[in-house]
């Protein structure tokens, strides 16, 4: 430490000597040794912004990241080691500036420790979930088993000419329904075996079935049917009107005479949910083109064309008039069906382009654009010359999917236009 004062000492006396007079009373010990603490810093910022600039520049100099990490960490090291050294000179104490490896494998080992955490979280809970299914499962097989015991729900039944039938077991689920002499099923749980949850449903509603114990189950069946019987009753004789009128109406004759000049078909049974039955309208390939649904809030009736981009539900009163008009403006052409057609627009359209033309002509070469066909596509053939001349290849739209392809003379080698790159394809 005396010798770096005594040099410091004899280059402020030297620098007096060489500098103008009045700057002579600046130039102590004291403000060398800080102007060249300062000279320090200002070099290590211009490296690490030198680094700085490195990184940023990664992506165009296709430098590898890890390098330039490990460069980065090198560099930092190197400054901590240095600032550690001024440090000690100015008698401050030094610092730990670079983080070792056990503080990276630290890192990595609370990582896998939080994983291990996670997965053993989601496996208790998954534990946890099967045996409450089970639980659940096992309490509402109970339930459905204590109704046949149940000698007021009996009493009940039998004054309202109801009869409850047995648990029927399903694949995936236990039923049980409730049955009226004149309107059939009218109220019925569903147990599902995976979930255990059960539910009772009726042409009102679906209801999520939670009861304690036996007698809270009893009592709020019980209850249910009490309050909700008439209406049940009222509305199931509603929409069974209600049915009757749509199948009767699509029975007409004229009604029955369009859909088959359009090839359609009128499924009769209706799929159901929570608001409405609905009947679908099929085209020859088995899509559904149109909907008649029956709201069993209101009983009003809607036709809805199921390929109307604005899905307009258009509300009617009589079906047998307004059904063949409905029809008429449908789009009944099967999906494929229209895909050939569309492409054989397109390739009218192509072969009359001027472009085109002068390419064949270019290249002598020859399109036929009649197309042949067999069972399975339609054939647009390509000659070197005219059609006297030799065969090279074909066009094709393939009748069960629409697609366009090309294909050699003998229609082996099939590949799809819209993938076909020069070199992939064999000459012809």
């Amino acid at each position: 430490m005396k010798k770096i004062k005594k040099q410091i000492s004899k280059l402020a006396s030297g620098a007096k000597n060489k500098v103008p007079e009045k700057w002579q009373p600046h130039l102590t010990r004291k403000n060398i040794v800080v102007g060249v603490i300062v000279a320090f810093f200002l070099i290590q910022y211009l490296q690490v912004a030198s680094m700085t600039g490195g990184l940023t520049s990664l992506s165009l100099k296709g430098s590898s990241l890890v390098d330039e990490v490990g460069k980065l960490t090198e560099v930092s090291q190197m400054l901590g080691e240095d600032l550690n050294e001024v440090r000690g000179y100015l008698l401050l104490s030094t610092r730990q500036y670079s983080s070792s490896d056990s503080d990276v494998s630290s890192s990595a080992a609370d990582e896998n420790e939080n994983e291990l955490q996670i997965s053993l979280f989601k496996y208790v809970g998954y534990l946890g979930d099967i045996e409450r299914k089970k639980a659940a499962f096992e309490k509402n097989q109970s339930l459905l088993a204590s109704l046949d015991s149940d000698s007021e729900l009996s009493y009940f039944l039998e004054d309202k000419e109801l009869a409850l039938g047995k648990v029927l077991d399903s694949e995936e689920e236990y039923n049980l329904v409730i049955t009226d002499s004149e309107a059939g099923d009218i109220l019925e749980f569903t147990l599902n075996k995976e979930t255990g949850d059960m539910v009772l449903e009726t042409v009102l509603d679906s209801v999520s079935v939670v009861a304690l114990d036996e007698d809270e189950f009893k009592v709020n069946v019980l209850n249910y049917l009490r309050d909700n019987l008439s209406t049940i009753l009222t509305t199931i004789k509603k929409v069974e009107a209600s049915k009757v009128y749509i199948v009767d109406s699509f029975a007409k004759q004229e009604i029955v005479d369009l859909i088959a000049a359009e090839k359609l078909t009128f499924v009769i049974e209706p799929h159901q949910n929570e608001s409405a039955l609905t009947y679908d309208i099929q085209n020859v390939a088995g899509e559904v083109v149109a909907q008649v649904i029956l709201n069993l809030e209101d009983f009003s009736i809607t036709l809805h064309d199921s390929r109307d981009e604005e899905n307009i539900l258009l509300q009617v009163t009589d079906l047998e008039t307004s059904v063949p008009p409905f029809i008429e403006k449908l789009d009944v052409l099967p999906a494929v069906q229209k895909k050939i057609i569309e492409a054989q627009l397109v390739l009218a359209d192509t072969f009359e382009d001027e472009g085109f033309k002068l390419l064949l002509e270019e290249n002598s070469l020859y399109v036929d654009y009649v197309a042949r066909e067999d069972d399975y596509r339609f054939y647009y053939d390509i000659f070197y010359g005219d059609t006297s001349g030799v065969l090279l290849g074909s066009i094709v739209i393939e009748k069960s999917s629409g697609l366009v392809e090309v294909v050699g003379p003998d229609g082996a080698d099939t590949m799809n236009l819209l993938f076909f790159e020069e070199g992939l394809k064999k000459k012809l």
